[in-house]
């Protein structure tokens, strides 16, 4: 594991000097850093699975994924929902439920040996969208921005919603080999979720209001501001999982309890908030880039894995018609175009999270199980990658948002 986070930090700083020319050519830091990693997974093969499957290699990937939950909550621009309740509760209310069943049942179908909870599990894994290897679609003013928006929205909250179900389907797919039962999984999750809410809330609240009392006092200012924010999400984090709450739910109720206090009556408070987690936001844009890189060397062991087709077909699915088709279905009756439904559908790359979650199952599941949520991970990240991170620009095109006036684009963002 050491070898890999030096490597990845090496990429990371020969990218860093060449990131506007990548960029230029559409090639995003997660698509670079993918490319490294899997250079360094095939000349590192031997270690990697040593690597991955320690404690070391979880901790860390808990704590960079409460920090990025953490940030999402503070993202949301414009309160609750940013503004775009409609088109966001359908995408979360209605189409991810969809999505994540319509995904369990084709996993029963193609991930043939594994247990009704493991695909679960999986499902969990692959469906929920992230828009790390495609920031360019978001940055992509052809875009209305409702959509932009409530796409970033869905990205968030969607982590904010799968964190507590995968830990209790993992807990729940560990159980028979633990001698545990049913009842053993739900007095588990009862408290788990009660104490994330108990301290996600209360300390983003308690932290949210010193820090707006502490600057109004002149006593901090905005860099003083940045470093306690930078602590937040981990302390926080760290506080659940010791009383065995979810510390990932507690991150982004923390987020949230946050932003809520501390940018009240502030003329310019998302501004503030901006300049105050900036810090924490870099940091976690970081420990992304880091994750892209793990993913890469990760993604060495499918390539060296005799081809699986039925979970290639699974991956390809859970890209396309098991996004798209639940969309279409949650904006019947809605006022969306159908053109703008589409987009949504379409739009739903895979990435970070997705990869972490991954990760997670790998080192906590055993045996085929834990080959398999790896393996199924990597295939739909990488295709992911491909379909939305180096095609994305074109896919947008040809979504037919390519001929949108430009009067009409720049009527929209000058306001």
């Amino acid at each position: 594991m050491t070898g890999l986070i030096i490597g990845a930090m090496i990429a990371i700083l020969v990218w860093s000097l060449l990131s506007d020319r990548l960029r230029r050519s559409h090639v995003t830091g997660p698509v670079a850093m993918v490319l490294c990693g899997l250079a360094a997974g095939l000349a590192l093969s031997g270690e990697l699975v040593a690597g991955l499957n320690t404690d070391l290699a979880e901790r860390t990937v808990e704590l960079i994924l409460a920090v990025i939950l953490f940030v999402d909550a503070t993202e949301v621009r414009g309160g609750f929902l940013a503004g775009e309740r409609s088109m966001v509760a359908r995408l979360l209310g209605i189409a991810l439920p969809l999505s994540l069943v319509l995904a369990v049942g084709c996993g029963v179908l193609l991930i043939g040996g594994s247990s009704l909870v493991v695909v679960a599990l999986i499902a969990l894994i692959v469906m929920p969208v992230d828009f790390a290897p495609a920031g360019e679609m978001l940055r992509d003013r052809r875009l209305p921005r409702r959509l932009r928006q409530s796409l970033v929205v869905e990205s968030g909250y969607a982590d904010a919603i799968r964190s507590p179900l995968f830990a209790v389907a993992l807990i729940a797919a560990q159980a028979p080999a633990q001698g545990g039962s049913l009842l053993d999984v739900v007095e588990h999750a009862v408290p788990e979720i009660g104490f994330a809410l108990l301290i996600g809330v209360g300390a983003g609240l308690l932290a949210g209001w010193l820090a707006r009392a502490a600057v109004a006092r002149g006593w901090a200012s905005a860099h003083g501001i940045r470093l306690g924010t930078v602590l937040l999400p981990i302390i926080v984090y760290a506080g659940a999982t010791v009383v065995h709450g979810n510390g990932f739910l507690a991150a982004f109720l923390a987020g949230i309890a946050y932003k809520s206090v501390r940018v009240r009556r502030e003329p310019s408070g998302d501004e503030v908030l901006r300049d105050e987690v900036s810090l924490l936001d870099e940091i976690g844009a970081l420990s992304s880039l880091i994750m892209w890189f793990v993913f890469g060397a990760a993604a060495s062991l499918v390539f060296l894995a005799p081809i699986e087709w039925a979970y290639l077909l699974y991956g390809l699915l859970a890209l396309t018609l098991l996004r798209a088709l639940p969309v279409l279905a949650a904006f019947l009756g809605s006022r969306a175009s159908r053109r703008e439904r589409l987009t949504l559908g379409v739009l739903g790359p895979r990435g970070t999270s997705t990869i972490m979650f991954g990760l997670l199952a790998f080192n906590a599941l055993d045996g085929a199980a834990a080959n398999t949520a790896l393996y199924v991970m990597v295939v739909t990240v990488l295709g992911s990658v491909l379909l939305h991170g180096l095609l994305g620009v074109r896919l947008v095109g040809a979504l037919g948002w390519g001929d949108r006036p430009e009067a009409a684009v720049r009527k929209e963002h000058s306001r």
